[in-house]
């Protein structure tokens, strides 16, 4: 962890990834997760929600590791 927070990018991708669990938390907090949508007839907004927050940790985590790893 010292390692990634000593690197510029590694700063970013942490933030990245704060930012995502704030706003989860967020999403709960507000209700949202409660509300009855079916987007195409099966994606429910927790399922939307949960997608949309793995993404979001592996599209950093790709960028970051694959671009900006320090140790290669």
């Amino acid at each position: 962890m010292r390692e990634i927070w000593q690197h510029r990018p590694g700063r970013i991708y942490l933030l990245v990834l704060l930012v995502s669990i704030i706003g989860v938390l967020v999403v709960i907090a507000a209700g949202l997760l409660e509300i009855k949508i079916l987007l195409l007839g099966f994606v429910t907004m927790p399922l939307l929600v949960g997608a949309l927050f793995v993404i979001v940790w592996l599209l950093s985590y790709l960028i970051y590791f694959f671009k900006f790893w320090p140790y290669r």
